[in-house]
């Protein structure tokens, strides 16, 4: 603007008149044009400047777009990947506990089943102990009844015998030792 005033200035000089009014207007009038042509000048400049910030801008965010956008998926991936990780991590974790506890339920059921055999052996043993102990003592009270049977059997003879040496010494009444014995005998069919 001071450019256009310079300008101004610088024109050839016209005659000196007397200042009056008719180029006191003629001077506004040129300064007035001057300044709309710096003004449109300055708008032009301003646009044009405001047009290149305004592209320059955009161009800046869509960078920046793309750049937020690329950041968000690799973190997206990395977050992916972390996850896939943990949870990989997590099922070995799980997989290896399941299967330390089915080893660990393997070992208890097997030392129950040893156990559990032990002791049904040994009780077996027990019973079979027992049962040869009881044959053993049932055919110890057979003898002992076989026994006793003979021995009362072998007293009965030797008191019948005795009875008998005894009745055949005494008188006919006192014979009833011999019936007493000998019960059946009394019978009138014998």
């Amino acid at each position: 603007m001071q450019e256009e005033i310079g300008r101004a200035s610088d024109a050839p000089a016209e005659p000196a008149q007397p200042p009056g009014y008719g180029a006191l207007g003629d001077r506004v009038a040129g300064i007035l044009e001057a300044a709309e042509q710096a003004a449109g000048e300055i708008r032009d400049d301003a646009r044009t400047l405001a047009h290149d910030l305004e592209r320059q801008a955009h161009a800046e965010a869509e960078q920046l777009k793309e750049k937020l956008t690329t950041e968000a998926r690799r973190l997206r991936d990395e977050g992916d990947e972390y996850a896939r990780d943990m949870r990989l991590a997590v099922e070995a974790y799980a997989t290896q506990h399941r299967r330390q506890a089915e080893e660990e339920g393997r070992a208890i059921v097997a030392e129950a089943e040893r156990h559990s055999q032990t002791m049904r052996e040994s009780a077996e043993q027990t019973v079979r102990q027992a049962e040869v102990e009881l044959r053993r003592r049932q055919q110890e009270l057979r003898d002992e009844v076989r026994r006793l049977e003979q021995r009362k059997r072998e007293a009965l003879e030797r008191l019948r015998e005795i009875a008998a040496a005894i009745q055949d010494a005494l008188p006919a009444r006192e014979r009833t030792m011999e019936r007493d014995l000998h019960p059946a005998r009394e019978n009138p069919r014998d």
